[in-house]
């Protein structure tokens, strides 16, 4: 027949167990936690285009300029050279070179783009993310061993099982297993509250 006490004992137990388990579960839960690296690699093309083709070209005025002129005339029986300016009017044109990734101009009496060389720049951004699962919250462990009774000198084995939860640094649970009590195994039950400390 269960004595009183025993009743008593297994429903402090419990109350205690219950209170230590919602207590564990309100605290804050470990987050998923993540963790991101990332790793950038810079590169430069060269794209060079030897023999630019003008895309289109347009006169856009006339500049006059003073350009010397040479003159041979006869005196009597001397040859005189005589030097003068003439007035000419010099074309400027502009010149629009293009390609997949320039633009260039120039302008000038006969201008043209002898050689362009265009320097890509391009990065390569590569971000790993890992995702660190937070250990799990249960734990069940089957736990024997054999305890030493200093006052009777005898040896008693034992096999218990127990379930754990684990929110954050406090672990509650219960437990159960048998005894060995002289030639006969006597079952027992009991709680366990714990506080992690490292």
């Amino acid at each position: 027949m269960v004595k009183k006490k025993h009743l008593i004992f297994a429903a402090v137990l419990l109350f205690t167990c219950s209170v230590a388990f919602f207590i564990g579960r309100g605290c804050a839960h470990q987050p998923l936690e993540t963790k991101i690296e990332r790793d950038t690699v810079t590169l430069h093309d060269t794209v060079p285009d030897l023999a630019p083709v003008p895309k289109d070209s347009a006169r856009i005025k006339y500049v006059t300029r003073w350009l010397p002129a040479k003159h041979d005339t006869v005196v009597s029986t001397e040859f005189i050279t005589l030097h003068d300016s003439v007035a000419v009017e010099v074309p400027i044109t502009s010149k629009h070179y293009g390609g997949e990734n320039y633009d260039a101009y120039v302008s000038g009496f006969e201008p043209s783009l002898d050689s362009i060389f265009v320097y890509n720049e391009t990065q390569i951004i590569t971000n790993t993310i890992t995702q660190m699962k937070p250990p799990n919250k249960w734990e069940l462990d089957i736990v024997g061993g054999i305890d030493y009774n200093t006052t009777q000198k005898n040896y008693t084995p034992y096999a218990i099982g127990e379930l754990l939860y684990k929110p954050n640094r406090l672990q509650v649970g219960i437990q159960g297993g048998v005894i060995k009590n002289g030639d006969k195994a006597e079952p027992i039950i009991g709680g366990k509250v714990k506080i992690r400390i490292f």
